[in-house]
Formats: C-alpha cells, sequence, structure tokens
C-alpha cells in the first residue's frame, strides 16, 4: 500500500510540473545532457522505500534529458517525504548546477557532506559548483577529497588541481604584495595565509609573510614563517636574513647577527655582513652593565666609565699594547669595571694614583681626556709614528690653555689629530667630559688605529 502512495504521490508532482502524462515512465533514451555529472548513487547502508529508489532514478534521467523542473520537482517531493535520503539532495545539487544557480548548489552538497563525508557524488558537484562561484580555494579542498575517497581519479584530477593551485596561489601573492605597498598589512597576512594554505612548503610565500607579520608587528609568528623557510631550505640565504630581521626587531642582537653572518656566508652581500657586525656589536653592548649602557647620554663621566668604554670599543688596541705599569689598584675589586680598568692601566692609558688607588668613581675634565687620548694616539700609530710627530710638533693657539701648561701638549696633539675639539679657541680644560664627547674621541682613535 504505501509503494502505491508513493507512486501516487511523485506522479503527482511531476505531471504538476509539466512532464511525463503517466507514472514513473523512464524519459526517451538519447545522449545524456550533463555527462560529466555523477549518478547520486544510493549507499546500501540507507534504507528507503522501493518507490523513492525508482523516483530518484527517474530524477536523474530527467535531469539528463534536460527536464530540468520535471527533476527538480522528483527530487523535491522524495526530500519531503524522507528529509533523510541525501541521495536526492545531492541529485538536487546537480538540478541547481545545471540552472546556473551556483550558491543553492553549494548549499545543498555542502549539507550532504556534512551529513556524510565519504558521500563521493557530492564532493563531485561541490567541486564543480564552488569552480563556478570562482572559489578556487574551496574547490581544490574539494577535489583533493575526492581523490582521496577514490585514488583512481588522481591521475585524471591532479593536473587540474596543480593548474588551480598554481593560479590561485599567484593571485593571492599579488594581492598580498599590492596589499602590503598600500599599507594594509592585514589584508596582505590574510592574502598570504591563504597562498600558504594552498602551498605550506613554499619557502617565498613563508619568507613573504613574515616579512609582512614583522612590519605589522607580529613577531612570533614572524619568526615562526621565517625559521621554517629556513628549515625548509638551509641554503637561502634570503629565508636566514628574513629570520635576523625578525630577531633584530625582537632585540634579539647575537643571535640576529649570527643569523646575517650566516646569510652572508651562502651570499656574500655586503649589507649583510654589514648588519652581522654592527648587531654583534649591539649584543655585546647590551649585555653590559647599565653603567656603561648609560655612557652615550651622560653629561659627565667616571673614571670607570672611561675605562671601560676605551676596554669595549678598543679592545684590539689595548690588547695589543705592551704591559708598561704592574701595579694593581687597590680599590677596584669586585667593581663593575674591574674587567677593564686593569689592561688600560696595565697599557699606561690611564694612570694609578701614587696610593694605589684607581679611583673609579672619578669624574674626568677634558684635561684628564686629553692625556687618555695622547696615550692612545700613541698605540694608534705605532706603525706610523710620523703621524704623532706631526700632532705633537703642532702649535695650537688655546685662549684658555697656555703653551706652559703641563696639559698642553697633549690637548695639542689631540686636537690636531682631530679627537677633540677646541670650541671658540678654548679648550675648556676644567670642564667635565661628557659621553658623546668620549665616544667621538674614542671613534677617531678606532678609525686611526684602522687605516
Amino acid at each position: 500500500m504505501r509503494r502505491v502512495v508513493w507512486r501516487a504521490a511523485l506522479l503527482g508532482a511531476v505531471l504538476g510540473a509539466g512532464a511525463c502524462a503517466s507514472g514513473p515512465v523512464t524519459p526517451a533514451a538519447g545522449e545524456p545532457r550533463y555527462p560529466s555529472y555523477p549518478f547520486p548513487s544510493v549507499p546500501d547502508s540507507l534504507g528507503a522505500p522501493q518507490g523513492v529508489l525508482e523516483w530518484h532514478q527517474a530524477g536523474w534521467q530527467r535531469l539528463q534529458t534536460g527536464d530540468l523542473r520535471g527533476a527538480a520537482s522528483a527530487f523535491a517531493l522524495i526530500l519531503e517525504q524522507t528529509p533523510g535520503f541525501y541521495p536526492a539532495q545531492a541529485g538536487y545539487g546537480f538540478v541547481e548546477l545545471a540552472r546556473r544557480q551556483f550558491d543553492a548548489a553549494v548549499r545543498r552538497f555542502e549539507h550532504v557532506v556534512s551529513v556524510d563525508a565519504d558521500y563521493l557524488p557530492a564532493w563531485q558537484g561541490l567541486a564543480d559548483a564552488q569552480m563556478e562561484q570562482g572559489d578556487e580555494v574551496s574547490a581544490i579542498r574539494s577535489l583533493e577529497r575526492v581523490v582521496a575517497l577514490d585514488p583512481a581519479q588522481e591521475a585524471g584530477l591532479r593536473g587540474r588541481i596543480e593548474l588551480l593551485r598554481f593560479r590561485q596561489v599567484r593571485a593571492l601573492m599579488a594581492a598580498g604584495q599590492e596589499a602590503r605597498r598600500a599599507g594594509r598589512l592585514d589584508e596582505a597576512v590574510r592574502a598570504l595565509q591563504r597562498a600558504l594554505d594552498l602551498s605550506p612548503t613554499s619557502v617565498v610565500i613563508l619568507r613573504d609573510l613574515a616579512i609582512v607579520e614583522r612590519e605589522r608587528g607580529d613577531l612570533d609568528g614572524a619568526l615562526a614563517h621565517a625559521r621554517r623557510a629556513a628549515e625548509l631550505e638551509p641554503g637561502d640565504a634570503e629565508s636566514l636574513a628574513a629570520v635576523g630581521a625578525v630577531l633584530e626587531a625582537r632585540g634579539e642582537w647575537a643571535a640576529a647577527s649570527d643569523a646575517f653572518g650566516r646569510a652572508a656566508a651562502i651570499e656574500s652581500r655586503a649589507d649583510w655582513q654589514a648588519r652581522s657586525l654592527e648587531l654583534a656589536d649591539r649584543g655585546r653592548l647590551a649585555a653590559l652593565p647599565p653603567e656603561f649602557a648609560a655612557v652615550p647620554a651622560a653629561t659627565t663621566v667616571t673614571r670607570a666609565q672611561v675605562a671601560a668604554a676605551i676596554g669595549v670599543r678598543l679592545e684590539p688596541l689595548v690588547a695589543a699594547a705592551p704591559r708598561r705599569v704592574t701595579a694593581v689598584a687597590t680599590d677596584v675589586r669586585g667593581h663593575w669595571a674591574a674587567a677593564w680598568i686593569l689592561p688600560v692601566t696595565q697599557a699606561g692609558i690611564m694612570e694609578i694614583f701614587p696610593n694605589h688607588t684607581f679611583q673609579p668613581g672619578g669624574l674626568v675634565s677634558r684635561s684628564d681626556l686629553a692625556r687618555i687620548v695622547h696615550a692612545l694616539l700613541g698605540l694608534a700609530t705605532v706603525d706610523r709614528p710620523a703621524d704623532l710627530a706631526r700632532w705633537n710638533a703642532a702649535d695650537t693657539a688655546f685662549r684658555d690653555l697656555p703653551p706652559s701648561h703641563l696639559v698642553y701638549r697633549a690637548a695639542s696633539a689631540a686636537v690636531a689629530a682631530r679627537a677633540l675639539e677646541a670650541r671658540d679657541g678654548r679648550f675648556e680644560p676644567t670642564r667635565p667630559v661628557t659621553g658623546p664627547e668620549l665616544l667621538a674621541a674614542i671613534a677617531r682613535i678606532d678609525e686611526l688605529a684602522n687605516r
């Protein structure tokens, strides 16, 4: 009795749609209108009345003859009477696909795969509908699922998948680069992340994404992507440089120096080598005590700070200097600058006082610095004595420092060597030295030593 009811109900629906005139009659044979559409087969595990199976077949045949209205009516009534019969939902999805109602088709196919994730016809229809929508990213995922469910289709689909993937990745990368140039960094990250989802082992995408994330301030994400690029291709200098740039932004100077150094070792570039050296120097300075870090902005400097600045920034010069003094100061044990005070005093650059003290907290005047710079000039020009002789012979005129003054010769030589300045003809011998003055003098000594 139930089978008779089904036949009558479905027949009425199809007749009302203007289809055939009686019963579930198979449409006239001929070439199928949509040969690429797979028949939404009925799994053995899905029970349904016999009439449903017959009319499901009849609805599909009407679709293939081009009777979309009749096919839609058949599938719709099946779903009304048996909502869980998802092959009819897939069949209706193909009707919507034939009608070019792609959004509706996608919704029907997505409903089917949410019910049965292994239902192959719905995945095939979903891929086609997504392609027609222009959603190539989703289409690629659906085609990958088709291949996973039916490996026999891989040979026919792999080329299509890779072409779609290449085309989409290229478009997303271009969109990301354009967004970055326009300053839309969030948009750039989204585009590049979508490209990475499609091509997760692309070193170029990983590197570009790291650059944009660094500019955006997401340093953790940038470092993860840059390091992944370097892991995938250890010989890629650009990836190592990207790692270095992120580490530099994080203030990890030593690690950043190492990354730039490794990049420069692979691809000789002066800018990478220079950054490696600069960052290594920053790393060393960052590890120094806060008293040393205060020197660049200091309005006055102590003897300890001067010794440390010389010991750090002129280390090769100090290390090569002969030991002129063997006495050891009694007041620097445990002092933060003790490691630099000892070699600087042994080289005769700074003195230990007659009472065997160094007086690390004492302020340094311009007269004091003139004597220190004069000693350093001798060490910097040990292989060029003519230079030192010329500076020593200079008779610099100072309004506040006569030639008879004990510090005149050192001050005159320091000014002649352009290690110290005299403003308006005044040397200002008693004025305390500032941090910038000290560092400028040391930089000039370093320049002279490396000629």
